[in-house]
């Protein structure tokens, strides 16, 4: 994960402190996991596909992956903050946002020159995810008075460094963000914290690139491109509420 990405996950973490320290006289009483206001910390790890369609708008050269596409892997680590409540029938609903960085990467390579130039040839690409954030509404059941099972429905924004031989381009990705969680509450270390587990499906929908320009060395080629996808991740962490 590079210096940016750690740098904002040690002000996630500064701040998830600062409420437990801020929430430390909070009643517990009648209180059950996702119930009020909370806030928590994770780490997770996610792998996905996606899609990559370059077209070269002056010599009219198409290049696109295979239908398998190429995979996107790698760590991240972020912050939960939200809200919500418990029915007298043990339902749940609340609202979320979240925010994580990653160092999530993918690679392309062709056979195909990319630069379509002849002063120089590209055969790859790169794409690194840094950060990612959403929000969704959440419903859920309360197995029993300390364990939440919660779906979550919304959306999501991913930033992404696009890198093709020489030319260096960020550009955003959005679309709709499903998950489902358990939330435990860890009563005999503090009624207030909770574990939860939780898996998120993110769809990229379609994104265009159209930014990364004179790809190659000489005068270069404008390119139209696009990529779509979609990732999957797992998360562990703690909530406290407060």
């Amino acid at each position: 994960m590079n210096f940016k990405n750690g740098k904002m996950l040690a002000v996630l973490g500064v701040i998830f402190a600062a409420t437990l320290m801020m929430s430390s006289t909070s009643q517990a009483a009648g209180k059950a996991p996702g119930e009020g206001f909370y806030a928590g910390a994770f780490l997770g790890h996610g792998t996905g596909v996606v899609q990559a369609d370059v077209t070269l708008l002056d010599t009219s050269q198409n290049f696109e992956s295979d239908r398998g596409g190429v995979a996107l892997d790698g760590i991240q680590g972020g912050a939960w903050i939200g809200w919500g409540m418990k029915t007298s029938d043990d339902l749940y609903f609340g609202a979320e946002i979240s925010g994580a960085g990653s160092d999530e990467k993918i690679e392309l390579t062709t056979n195909q020159n990319l630069g379509a130039d002849n002063n120089g040839t590209i055969t790859s690409g790169s794409a690194k995810r840094n950060w990612a954030a959403g929000g969704s509404l959440r419903v859920g059941y309360y197995v029993n008075s300390e364990t939440l099972f919660a779906l979550s429905g919304g959306v999501a924004v991913s930033q992404f460094d696009v890198n093709i031989g020489d030319a260096n381009e960020s550009y955003y990705a959005g679309g709709p963000q499903v998950g489902a969680s358990i939330t435990t509450q860890l009563s005999k270390i503090d009624p207030n914290l909770g574990l939860r587990m939780e898996f998120v499906y993110t769809d990229y929908l379609t994104a265009d690139i159209n930014g990364v320009n004179g790809a190659g060395t000489g005068n270069g080629h404008n390119n139209d491109s696009t990529i779509t996808g979609h990732d999957t991740a797992g998360r562990i962490g703690v909530t406290y509420r407060f």
